[in-house]
């Protein structure tokens, strides 16, 4: 009776360990496949007026149905989102402000903040100004990819984003 109850426990072992690795692996697949893709177009380290920072300009593109975890940037960060929508929740730190082109293809008229504890979703066509520091988290909205370009200007060696962790 003790070996065939040793077998059952045996072969529950072996149906867990493959579960839970065969979910692992899953997991992992979707988390690869839903992974955004960071192109940097250009960068400038030193730019003339901006001394110890580095300049970047950056295309995004974010599968649909993403979430991107809540992080924060180091220095300012502008984003125009050019195809898709982006549910946008600033979390804590400065209000993000919303933009959208005008008429006359100039100056882009203001839209709305986004102030700490609110969400907005930002359709193609806006773009979004977030100060250093602001805690934010961003969603794709449906299943198309979003594209987005990003220009930011860090201190040089400064990370492009940085994981913004709550205190629980």
């Amino acid at each position: 009776m003790h070996h065939l109850h040793t077998r059952r426990t045996l072969a529950l072992l072996v149906v867990l360990i493959v579960g839970v690795v065969g979910g692992a692996s899953a997991t992992a697949a979707i988390m690869r496949a839903a992974a955004p893709v960071r192109e940097v177009l250009v960068q400038s380290t030193n730019p003339q007026g901006g001394d110890g920072r580095t300049l970047y300009l950056q295309r995004v593109s974010i599968p649909g149905n993403t979430p991107l975890a809540a992080h924060t940037h180091a220095g300012t960060q502008i984003a125009a989102i050019t195809t898709g929508t982006l549910r946008y929740t600033v979390i804590k730190g400065k209000p993000v402000k919303v933009l959208k082109p005008n008429a006359l293809g100039t100056k882009p008229e203001f839209v709305r903040t986004i102030q700490p504890g609110q969400t907005y979703d930002v359709e193609a066509g806006y773009s979004v100004i977030e100060p250093a520091g602001t805690a934010h988290k961003v969603q794709v909205i449906g299943s198309s990819e979003v594209v987005v370009y990003v220009a930011s200007l860090f201190t040089n060696g400064e990370p492009v984003s940085i994981p913004y962790v709550t205190a629980s």
